[in-house]
């Protein structure tokens, strides 16, 4: 289980036969000549935030869209790009490993041989913390004969995922400058993209020459807009967890005396708890979205549940399945606002032992409220994006607690005569996050790969690798790249009405749609 980046790993007689699937590309990408045809300006996707966004990035902000296209395509006004020269691109892995990252580096690479033998492709060792420390990895054919269409980021590894304060952007950019790199490849999700692209605006405003582009890989689906339609490493996650949550189902529909509560990978918006209902049918889902929506406390959730349990236990049903998304946590009102709290006191440098002693009043009452592994849970210092760890936090454990309570509650009023109510616990997301990836993931994450090329062929900075018409074969797939800046909001904080907004632009993670076609099939 030791980490030897870069060594021919040994592999299961499965997956040596995964190694030999060869991902398609689209037209568009085909040959050794790159087409590209540009739109018109962008703007942000919130208008409101627009002079904020400008602002920050007047460098990168307002470029245009740019769609690659076919050999035969008859565009008047496209680009035909058809010099080849060598050039040398460095990639590097930032965020949670998604299934089929490792087909974005070899579609990166395979399209950098086909334009040019001799140019070079270096993965950093170690995430961001090896870009920053100038740790590479020369990719070869043979480095990435063990890891095509493998799960995991164990090519390169990963570490903290950011690249934010001042000291690890000059880091990166005297890495790119030193190695003499054309392009920095960033593969992840909502925050490393923002990095991304606060990196390629200090580029541009300090002309480095380094392009920056970043590619859409989480395992959350998160990472949506107008211009991104999926996410890689969603398809492989959904699917795998759909699995697992059906071997529950029909475990349950066994005994007939346990109710599973278990909780899913995704980290705030509910995305994957989502599709994974849509696949596999559970009793009972809560979403984070329809939470803050409707401003449910934690008594109102519980008692949804425990009402849920008494109702089928009147139709002799003592088992059942519920599914809840790892965010839930942070869309309970009174747990979102006990965990800010706490995260203001880690801030002021004061430890967790104490945390506890200074918390106001209400909040010292919720939270001798919990049972004490959900207090020492909350107490876990933030994570790089200051939100809570939420994977460390068991919220499917506290809701099965405080339902069992509720029912034994209920027992001795006279108000539920039903069985006992037992409860079994789950936690799915590292089982998925390594799994082979899908058939779509293979393909996605690599002609990614190859759009990442023909950015950086097209000399463009601060861009995302985007892909549409994903429900066509991917002969019909569209391959474009879009500003990353198009794709940013800005939160606001209200302090008092008339004051402008206030907030740093950032790519944030798209939430639920409740009114969207997938939540509406759910229900």
């Amino acid at each position: 289980m030791d980490s030897d980046y870069g060594v021919p790993r040994e592999l299961s007689d499965l997956q040596k036969k995964r190694t030999l699937y060869q991902p398609e590309i689209p037209p568009c990408l085909e040959g050794t000549t790159v087409r590209v045809e540009f739109g018109g300006g962008t703007t942000a996707a919130d208008p409101a935030g627009a002079h904020v966004i400008s602002q920050a990035f007047p460098h990168t902000y307002g470029q245009p869209l740019a769609h690659f296209l076919r050999t035969t395509s008859k565009v008047p006004n496209a680009q035909i790009i058809t010099e080849r020269p060598s050039i040398r691109v460095g990639v590097v892995f930032s965020g949670r490993q998604s299934p089929g990252g490792h087909n974005v580096i070899w579609g990166l690479y395979n399209a950098l041989k086909v334009h040019n033998t001799n140019s070079v492709l270096l993965g950093f060792v170690g995430g961001t913390e090896g870009l920053f420390a100038q740790k590479i990895l020369k990719i070869t054919d043979e480095v990435l004969s063990s890891y095509k269409n493998q799960g995991g980021y164990d090519l390169l590894g990963r570490t903290v995922d950011q690249i934010r304060t001042i000291e690890q952007v000059n880091a990166a950019k005297a890495a790119c400058e030193a190695l003499k790199l054309d392009g920095l490849v960033i593969i992840g999700g909502v925050t490393s993209n923002t990095d991304a692209a606060q990196l390629a605006e200090t580029f541009a405003e300090s002309k480095c020459p380094t392009k920056v582009v970043g590619v859409p890989v989480t395992l959350n689906g998160d990472l949506r807009n107008q211009f991104v339609e999926a996410n890689v490493g969603f398809d492989t996650i959904c699917k795998v967890n759909s699995q697992l949550i059906s071997n529950v189902c029909t475990d349950a529909l066994s005994a007939e005396k346990y109710y599973y509560f278990i909780r899913l990978m995704g980290r705030k918006a509910s995305h994957v708890a989502l599709e994974c209902a849509l696949q596999s049918h559970p009793n009972m889902v809560i979403f984070g979205e329809e939470v803050t929506a409707s401003k449910l406390t934690l008594f109102d959730i519980t008692k949804q549940i425990s009402n849920a349990v008494q109702a089928r236990a009147e139709q002799e049903k003592y088992h059942g399945v519920v599914l809840i998304p790892e965010g839930l946590v942070e869309s309970i009102p009174e747990l979102y606002a006990l965990l800010q709290e706490i995260h203001g006191l880690h801030g002021q440098g004061i430890s967790a032992e104490k945390i506890s002693t200074h918390l106001s009043p209400w909040a010292s009452a919720l939270f001798q409220f919990l049972p004490p592994f959900i207090r020492k849970q909350l107490l876990l210092h933030p994570e790089s994006d200051d939100s809570a760890q939420l994977s460390q936090i068991e919220t499917e454990k506290l809701l099965a607690h405080l339902v069992e309570n509720e029912m034994k509650k209920r027992t001795k009023e006279g108000t539920y005569k039903g069985k006992k109510f037992n409860a079994i616990c789950h936690f799915f997301g590292y089982q998925a996050r390594g799994s082979l990836p899908s058939k779509f993931d293979c393909d996605y994450a690599y002609v990614l790969g190859h759009i990442c090329y023909h950015i950086l062929a097209a000399g463009l900075n601060g861009y995302m690798a985007t892909v549409t018409n994903l429900k066509s074969p991917v002969n019909k797939w569209k391959c474009g790249a879009a500003p990353t800046t198009a794709m940013m909001t800005v939160k606001r904080w209200s302090r008092g009405p008339g004051i402008s907004p206030i907030g740093k632009p950032a790519v944030h993670p798209a939430s639920v749609d409740l009114k969207g076609k997938a939540y509406e099939y759910a229900f």
